[in-house]
């Protein structure tokens, strides 16, 4: 599975391509699970699934 979507379902559908705080989000995650700090990686997840984005959000 890809980094984007592994352990967080519905991570992936919410990311959108060119949005800064998604990128961010993904790198902090990747390098909390590389350094073994796996509460960290999930909260970043976390982050990354309810991170809004204005065009997505509901009317």
């Amino acid at each position: 599975m890809s980094e984007q979507g592994r352990g967080h379902p519905g991570a992936r559908e919410r990311l959108v391509p060119g949005c800064d705080v998604c990128a961010a989000l993904l790198r902090q995650r990747a390098d909390a699970r590389r350094v073994g700090d796996h509460g960290a990686a999930q909260a970043y997840g976390r982050e990354l699934e309810n991170h809004p984005h204005p065009a997505a959000a509901p009317r």
